[in-house]
């Protein structure tokens, strides 16, 4: 009886361990399992593993072409990349929402290197903003402060800085953005944007006609901005054009904001009013008695805010209200005449007809 007992011991030993080891790879395989659910019976579609989705995407065939840009001394860095309302901010981290919010459709980069020296490179930019409007909002709206008429074109669609280039042409927004601060690289990447050009919609501003409509003489050339929403921190003050006039004694922001309707113009101006006196504004006597009732010292500084037809028009944060006065009538004036022209051709319109 012994010895049965001593050839049982080993053999209960054998499969005591063979048990353990089923046990803990059968725990192991749970362990596993609770990481691979199928979502899918929930309902819920999960990403692949590597996530497709935020990388940018090879551009397709009917996509702007982005190839053969270059210049001679210059090649392809890169090829040319899509990025879309899903991951616009894996490319501009911190400015997406500017974009998101204007319109944007899609961004495409591309860069390129000089071929004698590798320090020398561009990355080009083009944003598809999907009209006109949207992409001189925020063409305006990031002016660089240290910008420089370009040459290539008026100075309210295109400028330079030390390293870069900015430009709009219709329903794009362009950036060339150079590595270093150089001539050669400056040169370069002006030639991009003359060949980019060449492959862009014919630049129909008729989107942006509201901007010809500041009176020309002492404005501040390429000051012209666009606010499509809360211009001034004023959320009706919508599709609104500001612009700079260097006078005497200091520079002064004019606005103009079209509105549907005359009604309508009349109902944000008095709306724009009552917000500036409800935020510590006080009434404020005018000079010409075209502006009685119009103007507000807020915080020691001129507002003025005036109906004119269909467009909120006036004076933003001027520091002479004299001076603001005079501006303001000077818009004013623009604005009728504007409005007379329009409706004469009408009605010669109407004549032919």
């Amino acid at each position: 009886m012994g010895s049965i007992n001593r050839r049982t011991k080993p053999l209960e030993s054998a499969i005591s361990v063979l048990l353990l080891a089923i046990l803990l790879f059968i725990g192991l395989a749970v362990f596993a399992k609770q990481f691979k659910y199928d979502m899918s019976r929930f309902g819920i579609e999960q990403a692949p593993a590597h996530y497709p989705s935020h990388r940018p995407q090879v551009v397709p065939n009917h996509e702007l072409d982005l190839t053969s840009l270059n210049p001679e001394n210059f090649q392809p860095l890169s090829k040319t990349e899509v990025y879309g309302h899903h991951n616009l901010y894996e490319k501009i981290n911190g400015k997406a929402s500017l974009y998101l919010d204007s319109g944007f459709t899609k961004l495409l980069t591309r860069r390129f290197i000089s071929k004698d020296d590798e320090n020398l490179w561009a990355e080009l930019f083009v944003y598809d903003m999907a009209a006109p409007r949207n992409a001189f909002s925020v063409y305006t709206v990031q002016r660089r402060v240290d910008a420089v008429p370009l040459g290539i074109a008026d100075p309210n669609y295109a400028y330079r800085t030390a390293n870069a280039l900015y430009f709009v042409n219709a329903r794009y927004y362009i950036e060339l953005v150079g590595s270093a601060e150089s001539q050669p690289l400056l040169a370069a990447m002006v030639k991009i944007s003359d060949n980019l050009r060449k492959r862009l919609p014919v630049n129909n501003l008729t989107d942006i006609a509201d901007s010809t409509l500041f009176p020309p003489e002492n404005i501040v050339p390429g000051s012209i901005k666009l606010y499509l929403t809360n211009a001034f921190g004023f959320q009706d003050l919508t599709d609104t054009f500001t612009a700079k006039y260097k006078l005497p004694n200091e520079t002064v922001t004019a606005f103009i904001s079209r509105q549907p309707d005359s009604l309508k113009a009349a109902t944000v101006a008095q709306s724009y009013y009552n917000f500036l006196i409800e935020n510590g504004g006080t009434t404020k006597q005018a000079s010409n008695e075209a502006l009685h009732g119009r103007i507000i010292d807020f915080y020691d500084t001129t507002e003025i805010i005036v109906p004119a037809g269909p467009f909120v028009a006036g004076i933003h944060e001027a520091q002479n209200q004299n001076s603001a006065e005079d501006l303001a009538l000077t818009l004013l004036n623009r604005l009728n005449e504007a409005a007379k022209a329009k409706t004469d051709d009408r009605a010669k319109r109407q004549t032919v007809r």
